[in-house]
């Protein structure tokens, strides 16, 4: 799950930056807030999870109380390991992509909103090239992805090899 969520973390993070790069906007900033604002809102997404978890559990104990049981230290743990036990894999994996998918939105609302200052479901129809300028720019030479990614890595490479000769 490590690798997945890494990965969609650098896609996330490169769509944001190159939103911001293709309007013009400070760049630099725009990701730092993007990326900060990322790791809040998923915050918020585990937070809202643990809340649930911990509602469930006390809305078990409720239950048992209401039948006549006096719960202990060690009743509740044994509840919550219960609870854990009975839940699926499938809400296992809602629970883990769930915070993502949260701090996803929330980025997204933030670049439809300050970056290209357009409603959310329009800004979702917004085609975002990643575009790379080399050090020449007397050249104008610009590396899109549009053209194919082996195209675009050729270029990166290609931009590389003359600032280091240079």
């Amino acid at each position: 799950m490590g690798v997945i969520f890494g990965i969609v973390n650098i896609i996330i993070a490169i769509w944001f930056y190159a939103t911001a790069a293709s309007v013009g906007k400070r760049t630099f900033m725009w990701a730092v807030i993007g990326a900060l604002s990322f790791l809040v809102i998923k915050f918020f997404g585990y937070s809202m999870i643990a809340f649930i978890q911990e509602s469930s559990v006390d809305a078990s104990l409720d239950n048992l109380m209401e039948k006549g049981y006096v719960p202990s230290e060690r009743s509740d743990d044994a509840i919550v390991k219960e609870s854990a036990d009975e839940q699926s894999s499938a809400l296992g994996i809602i629970y883990e992509f769930f915070p993502l998918l949260v701090a996803l939105l929330g980025v997204a609302y933030i670049r439809a909103k300050f970056i290209l200052k357009m409603g959310f479901i329009d800004s979702l129809k917004h085609k975002t090239p990643l575009m790379l300028v080399t050090s020449e720019e007397a050249n104008d030479e610009i590396y899109d992805t549009s053209k194919g990614f082996s195209k675009f890595l050729s270029g990166l490479f290609r931009s590389n090899k003359k600032s280091k000769s240079s």
